[in-house]
């Protein structure tokens, strides 16, 4: 279980640094084709893993990223579902505006054969 840990973790990892790099293209493996995000404060259901990283890209066009931090993470398994929770630490500016947050998100991966693949996905803001 420990090995299955660490290899969402480093999922995780990666793909916030493929996030934050702009490599929106090396994403595409990390989403299964019918992944689900909840967009924070409106509740739209975003459906699609190129939808999804339409959200990453959106993000990252408009905003200045700093940095980007992820502070704490736990992960719970049940059978082929696997579930991160972790909060981030994330500096940005959009146009003249700068801003701290401290936010938290949840994924929620599915395995199929040997791959983990993002099937949901939730940011809480203001976490």
């Amino acid at each position: 279980m420990k090995t299955h840990v660490k290899e969402i973790e480093r999922l995780v990892e990666h793909l916030s640094e493929d996030w934050i790099d702009g490599k929106l293209e090396a994403m595409e493996p990390y989403f299964h084709q019918r992944a689900v995000m909840v967009e924070p404060g409106t509740g739209n259901r975003i459906t699609g893993a190129d939808a999804v990283i339409e959200r990453y890209r959106d993000f990252i066009e408009e905003a200045d990223i700093s940095s980007f931090k992820i502070t704490e993470m736990f992960v719970d398994f049940f059978e082929t579902t696997a579930v991160a929770f972790f909060t981030y630490r994330i500096k940005y500016q959009v146009e003249s505006t700068n801003y701290d947050e401290t936010n938290a998100e949840i994924l929620v991966f599915r395995q199929h054969e040997e791959e983990w693949q993002i099937v949901w996905r939730t940011q809480l803001l203001g976490q």
